[in-house]
């Protein structure tokens, strides 16, 4: 199998994974499709220096991190703009009090997201969504497991207790 025909099956295997992980930190579907296919040029470039060290797939988790990372400090440097432009809501209304309590908590929880530091988020999304194991965030983020586990928990007391003064969850009896 030549280079390009690898490419084709990690893209074809990778690239709903990687987009996952850009649109949870960019906000913005044509930044988050705009930053897979960066990644995909990139990585395409400079596998050579692709040591094997990790999988495929962190190495491209990796790339699409520094990217979004990039992207959103270029955003930051611009304008204020709002990161959530471009994300898509539900417009179905349900009525039913536990769906609006439920969205209501979805939304108080990404408002707590998009507060945390770009490295604290990009290991929520990470280790949350993406159920990555530690080792793998580590790796990804070039940072060492104990870390990565010690920020993972700080991050869930921060939400946890932001939400409690907000009235958005009670203590668990």
């Amino acid at each position: 199998m030549n280079k390009r025909e690898k490419f084709e099956t990690f893209y074809r295997e990778y690239a709903n994974k990687l987009y996952s992980v850009a649109i949870r930190m960019v906000k913005n579907h044509e930044d988050a499709l705009d930053i897979v296919q960066e990644c995909f040029l990139r990585a395409y470039e400079k596998w050579e220096n692709f040591r094997g060290d990790a999988k495929v797939l962190t190495y491209l988790y990796r790339i699409t991190m520094n990217l979004s990372y990039d992207l959103l400090k270029k955003k930051n440097r611009e304008s204020d703009l709002e990161l959530k432009e471009g994300m898509v809501k539900g417009s179905d209304i349900i009525d039913s009090e536990k769906k609006i309590r439920d969205d209501r908590v979805l939304e108080k929880i990404d408002e707590e997201i998009d507060k945390l530091t770009e490295k604290q988020k990009a290991i929520f999304i990470l280790k949350t969504y993406e159920q990555l194991s530690y080792k793998e965030i580590a790796k990804i983020l070039n940072s060492k497991i104990g870390t990565i586990k010690a920020t993972y928990f700080q991050i869930l007391q921060k939400i946890r207790k932001n939400l409690k003064e907000q009235g958005v969850i009670r203590d668990e009896v």
